[in-house]
């Protein structure tokens, strides 16, 4: 008989019946062996010893004998768990938590129990960790940052067209020769809303193209000596902002409306097409807004200084050549050193004529209500004419741009003025 009460796990009750199972297999005799050979019988009473090899055991254990070994692993067992419950009761009550309670609102006066303070006092335990708190810092750096690309998202701006002819237009010939224009005026809300239809305008198709929505969807036509102001219908367009496709590498505000119908005035040899209108602009960001603005100097201004400075050297070494001998080496060395400055002269004034398209002059665009991106003053508008196969850009005209301020930022003005 095994006797296996000292082991305290489920693994005895396992071990029993596989020896169960090693010791009957070791006693059944193999039957393969009647007409093998003595090789062969060797060969295999080698094998079988091998396979049917365990360990000698006293003697087989009954039946009643494994009950009554699994009752009492049973017993411990349970004895075990009721251990383990009683230290985590044990636990709970040293910490001051309850695992069974009443619902209790976070937001009641009633005084609660402070585990930090009851666990610092208990040995083997850390105090509890701090609370996290969010400062204005913290949530103010979850805010994304703004690109280049979406500086115009969520703003508002007043568009005026002058619709008319232009030199290089592909328009007929008689359009617009009575040199009448046709003004037109809608507010333009650019919103950061994704454009899906593609069109060959844009840089890719619809590659960051977003949607113009036309604030009432209408536009206003102007009016003239024949007749007043007429409103049109138009569809929402959309717009993007073209990276390094403008003069000398500068970014490209592009974005189009589309109209109901054909625009014109009674009479008049002007008209604007049914269909899309296209419009396009310099697109000038800022690094942070009017502080940026009005604090860091432009390139053209650096520039300037420094070509100032180069003609100020080069004043004071001809006064210095004009006081010296002719056929003197000095006074060569002079002027060759005056050739030099002019040539540096020349390099910093071609710096300048870049500068001035790169950084316009302020009085040439148009800032954003946060200052931080500029329009160009005026831009191109055209339309799109299908020539058989192909497309063409037809010049229509020009248009001016002129930041609408929100209704937030004046409702805070006016809030600060009635508190004056």
């Amino acid at each position: 008989m095994l006797l296996l009460s000292h082991l305290p796990s489920a693994a005895t009750a396992t071990m029993i019946f596989m020896s169960t199972i090693s010791i009957s297999a070791a006693s059944t005799p193999p039957t393969a062996f009647t007409h093998s050979t003595p090789t062969a019988r060797s060969r295999s009473a080698t094998t079988n010893r091998r396979r049917y090899m365990v360990p000698p055991t006293k003697s087989n254990p009954t039946i009643q004998e494994i009950n009554a070994e699994s009752e009492l692993l049973r017993k411990e067992i349970e004895e075990l768990r009721k251990e383990a419950f009683r230290r985590l009761e044990d636990l709970d009550d040293k910490l001051g938590v309850s695992s069974i309670g009443p619902y209790k609102s976070l937001t009641s006066t009633e005084p609660s129990i402070s585990s930090t303070a009851t666990t610092k006092s208990e040995e083997g335990l850390l105090p509890a960790p701090p609370p996290i708190v969010f400062t204005k810092s913290a949530e103010a750096s979850k805010k994304p940052k703004k690109g280049i690309s979406n500086l115009l998202d969520e703003t508002k701006w007043k568009v005026s067209l002058s619709i008319g002819r232009e030199p290089g237009t592909w328009m007929p010939k008689d359009w617009g020769v009575s040199g009448q224009r046709l003004n037109l005026s809608f507010t333009a809300e650019f919103t950061p809303s994704q454009l899906y239809e593609k069109d060959e305008f844009f840089r890719g198709g619809y590659t960051n193209a977003k949607i113009m929505h036309v604030v009432g969807n209408e536009v206003t036509l102007g009016p003239s000596i024949s007749e007043g102001q007429r409103l049109y219908k138009v569809k929402n367009g959309g717009w993007q902002v073209s990276q390094g496709d403008g003069p000398l590498g500068t970014d490209l505000l592009r974005f189009f409306i589309e109209l109901d119908e054909e625009v014109t005035h009674t009479g008049s040899d002007l008209y604007i097409p049914k269909g899309r209108v296209y419009c396009s602009c310099g697109y000038f960001p800022l690094m942070s807004g009017r502080q940026s603005r009005e604090a860091v100097p432009s390139m053209k201004e650096s520039f300037t200084k420094e070509l100032k400075e180069v003609d100020e050297q080069i004043q004071k070494l001809r006064e210095k050549k004009a006081e010296m001998k002719p056929f003197n080496m000095d006074r060569l060395k002079v002027g060759s050193e005056i050739g030099r400055l002019l040539r540096e002269a020349e390099r910093i004034q071609g710096k300048i004529a870049f500068a001035a398209v790169r950084e316009p002059d302020k009085n040439l665009l148009r800032f954003s209500e946060d200052a931080d991106v500029g329009l160009t003053r005026e831009g191109g508008v055209c339309c799109r004419v299908a020539k058989g196969p192909m497309m063409e850009y037809h010049i229509l005209g020009r248009f001016g741009v002129k930041s609408v301020e929100s209704d937030k930022r004046r409702g805070n003005e006016q809030l600060t003025s009635s508190n004056e």
